[in-house]
């Protein structure tokens, strides 16, 4: 008599879902990910603790409200536009990061009081700056817009 052949029918997609699975915990583990997780899963009271009382101060709330404008401000920039925003910022901070790490002076040195006489006097850097210095000023007097008058001061001595 013959044995019973045991049969399951396996899908593509569960079968691809499963080998992407096995290699995400791989990755995870390979990095040490998981061994973090694991600590963090054993430390959660205490972690709990620490970051209630580092949410819990002035700067943590300011910090967050200040995540929220941005979030919010971010929400209104059109889908469209969305990926083409991300990528002029993405290459604003490489080109920061590139001139922090090679200046042009190219021996790691600032450029001095000669170099920044010169920069003064570069007028594409200017043309460059005019629109940015624009959109600061009306940044700030749409911050300014909001604050309520300040009282005029006492024409009499408090005292």
């Amino acid at each position: 008599m013959s044995a019973l052949i045991h049969y399951q029918h396996v899908r593509p997609q569960e079968a691809i879902a499963e080998k992407e699975l096995a290699d995400l915990i791989e990755a995870l583990s390979r990095h040490g990910i998981l061994r973090f997780l694991t600590a963090l899963t054993g430390a959660l009271p205490h972690a709990g603790l620490i970051t209630a009382r580092g949410l819990n101060s002035e700067a943590s709330r300011t910090t967050l409200r200040n995540m929220v404008t941005l979030l919010s401000a971010l929400g209104r920039v059109p889908p469209q536009d969305f990926s083409r925003f991300v990528a002029a910022v993405s290459a604003a901070t490489q080109s920061v990061e590139r001139e922090t790490e090679h200046p042009q002076t190219g021996n790691g040195e600032p450029p001095g009081i000669t170099g920044a006489y010169r920069l003064l006097q570069d007028d594409a850097l200017w043309r460059a700056l005019g629109p940015l210095l624009d959109g600061l000023k009306a940044f700030g007097e749409a911050l300014g817009a909001g604050r309520p008058p300040e009282p005029p001061p006492p024409n009499e001595p408090l005292l």
